[in-house]
């Protein structure tokens, strides 16, 4: 009976969707579909196997460029089909991603008949870790890849955007393993920049929130998880995108008609106040004759609307000085006053700013004391584990920001004190905050102008930000390093190194070409051996060697910062405002008196 049953719901899903307009939305549409393409590679297998249902098909936009944000959009099928992908919404919304610029990629993945969940969302996963290592034979630009979906493809989008950053975790009961182990380039990340759900069944607890299709005693989700809502609800849980929604999730827009009977509208209203109320940046759509996809869809006002959010997220705070502003695309940068402002003369706020995507400003709130007689250096920071947050070491950069400093910390602004979750940051956010700070300096409508001591510039970073910054040492604008809780690997102990993390080779150290100081947390911190190796490396600079015994996650959080924060401005206060007090810290070795500190240095 069982499987009766199951075969009709097959049936009917397939021919309902054969039904629908041809290339009109994912499922069974027209095979022949004239897209704009310069290139095209079909069943390219991306997880190193010789399945059909691991191949994807590429597709670059027909206007050549060195490289193209990337779009991976998945079809519906109520998670039944496992070869799909040359039928995935071509005529409609891959059409349009590819004329407005967008590389796309249509994946086959696991159906629920080959392998129950979390199969399916393996297999995403692996598409884009395939992205980002296959990426300069396909010209992705790996800086911006996002998710899409329609249906069952829209819930895959939306988890994936929904768990970016989270291998494994815990729900309820169950023990779900979210990243698997697929493919060939299980070093590379699996992260998403944003998500697109069309249709989308996002709470698989709740399908029967609104009036839709009756799927009897086996819905698609009871054959995903060969199991009963009633009987393990956490499975459900599990399955479901709204389960894992948190304020570190990357942006995601959402199209749902109002007419859906397949997966009630309910579904996308209930994900759009979620996101919204962890504010995470969203957008929603929700026609009024939308049915389960169709030309009510997908109109040019939404395939644009959706391609317009796209390229916002892409672009960050770019689009507001092209004037776009007037469509809300983008909002007022968010702020954060930490511990009161710091301890220092000039309080600091932790704010965004529109023109620097993807980074955290720490300054004071006064700019007005600040000019040509009173300048602000700059550091620039790298996060520990690489995170595009600077939420671990925001008390320690805003302590130094109120000391009158300017801090350009990577990654995105933390609102909360909760760990960070999402993407890691790239080792060029770094070189785009100088970059950014030197066109701020020399722009007359810009707070910053001529108020930065852009000839004094720390680049700095702990642990896997301290790797950063070895990577981007020669830069002629650098004035001084500071390396935290960090130092490169060498072959021997490589090994160790976490997937994504910059390695340069040790060689790079002759690059160095200022003054450089190592602070590490003693010999229990997991760095020390690495930073240590380098300090002893280094001869044609000067070099110190601070340690406190702290541990490899030092004092950061602590209030103010802590202990390294005391280092950390000492040092700052020497090379880029020429302290001669702070100077003797290190020169004069008194950085020794201070309790369970210990130096060394290189004698130049």
């Amino acid at each position: 009976m069982k499987r009766t049953l199951l075969s009709t719901i097959m049936l009917c899903m397939a021919s309902w969707l054969m039904a629908q307009p041809a290339g009109g939305f994912g499922g069974f549409q027209a095979p022949q579909v004239d897209l704009p393409t310069s290139q095209e590679w079909k069943d390219v297998n991306y997880a190193g196997d010789d399945q059909a249902y691991h191949t994807c098909d590429i597709y670059l936009p027909k206007k050549e460029a060195e490289s193209y944000p990337v779009v991976i959009h998945i079809y519906g099928s109520a998670w039944f089909s496992n070869s799909s992908k040359g039928m995935a919404d071509l005529g409609t919304i891959v059409k349009t991603l590819l004329e407005n610029g967008y590389a796309v990629v249509c994946p086959n993945h696991r159906s629920s008949m080959d392998a129950k969940w979390p199969a399916q969302i393996h297999d995403i996963r692996a598409v884009i870790r395939f992205v980002r290592g296959e990426a300069k034979k396909y010209k992705f630009d790996t800086s911006f890849i996002a998710t899409s979906g329609f249906s069952s493809g829209g819930h895959l989008a939306s988890i994936a955007a929904t768990t970016t950053g989270t291998k494994q975790t815990k729900v309820g009961t169950v023990d779900i393993d979210l990243e698997g182990n697929l493919g060939n380039y299980l070093q590379e990340s699996s992260d998403v920049n944003a998500a697109c759900d069309w249709s989308g069944p996002v709470d698989l607890t709740a399908m029967d929130c609104g009036e839709g299709m009756k799927m009897g005693d086996n819905s698609p989700e009871d054959v995903l998880l060969n199991s009963k809502l009633a009987k393990e609800p956490d499975k459900y849980l599990s399955l479901s995108a709204t389960n894992y929604v948190d304020p570190n999730d990357p942006p995601v827009i959402i199209f749902h008609g109002d007419q859906d009977r397949v997966v009630p509208n309910c579904q996308g209203k209930m994900f759009f106040e979620l996101l919204k109320a962890a504010g995470v940046k969203t957008e929603a759509t929700f026609p009024a004759d939308g049915s389960h996809g169709g030309p009510q869809m997908y109109t040019e006002e939404n395939l644009q609307k959706m391609v317009h959010f796209l390229d916002c997220v892409r672009q960050k705070g770019a689009c507001c000085k092209d004037k776009c502003c007037k469509d809300k695309c983008c909002k007022e940068g968010k702020s954060r006053i930490v511990e009161d402002g710091g301890t220092g003369a000039y309080k600091a706020i932790m704010k965004e700013e529109a023109t620097l995507p993807e980074h955290t400003v720490f300054v004071p709130q006064d700019l007005s004391v600040f000019g040509s007689k009173k300048l602000l250096p700059v550091l620039v920071w790298g996060n520990g584990a690489c995170a595009n947050s600077p939420w671990e070491h925001m008390n320690f950069l805003n302590e130094i920001a109120s000391q009158g400093y300017l801090v350009l910390a990577t990654g995105i602004i933390p609102m909360t004190d909760e760990w960070y979750k999402g993407p890691m940051s790239r080792t060029e956010q770094q070189i785009e905050s100088i970059d950014w700070i030197i066109k701020q300096n020399a722009d007359p409508t810009s707070p910053y102008y001529n108020k930065v001591d852009v000839k004094n510039i720390c680049v700095a970073g702990m642990s896997c930000g301290g790797l950063q910054t070895l990577f981007n040492c020669a830069d002629p604008r650098i004035k001084t390093l500071m390396i935290c809780n960090s130092g490169l690997f060498n072959q021997e102990n490589a090994g160790q190194a976490v997937g994504g993390m910059p390695m340069p080779p040790k060689e790079k150290l002759k690059e160095i070409h200022t003054p450089i100081i190592y602070i590490l947390g003693g010999e229990t911190d997991i760095a020390y051996g690495n930073g240590m190796d380098d300090f002893h490396r280094i001869s044609h600079v000067p070099a110190y060697a601070a340690n406190f015994p702290v541990g490899h996650g030092g004092t950061y959080r602590e209030p103010h910062g802590g202990e390294f924060t005391v280092v950390a401005l000492a040092w700052l206060n020497w090379q880029l405002k020429g302290d001669k007090e702070a100077a003797k810290l290190f020169k004069n070795g008194e950085l020794k008196n201070r309790k369970n500190w210990t130096l060394e240095t290189n004698g130049k």
